[in-house]
């Protein structure tokens, strides 16, 4: 008999399986995981353009040579 509609249908099914703890340690522990996959796809990044930097001088890339204007160089 359920009057009001509360039980445990009503709870979320992680909250009812692992807890209160659980789901608080295993929601901040994806979170923890997606900030290092970011840190090491950054890092990864970071670590190609240096490499392919060695290759090529640096002048004339990026926006140091860019100009709203046509007739600057």
């Amino acid at each position: 008999m359920q009057a009001c509609g509360c039980g445990e249908d009503q709870i979320p099914w992680m909250l009812a399986r692992f807890g209160l703890v659980g789901t608080a340690v295993l929601v901040f522990g994806g979170l923890v995981v997606m900030i290092l996959v970011g840190w090491v796809l950054g890092w990864g990044v970071w670590l190609l353009r240096r490499r392919s930097e060695g290759a090529e001088p640096a002048e004339g890339r990026g926006l140091a040579v860019f100009s709203w204007r046509e007739d600057e160089p």
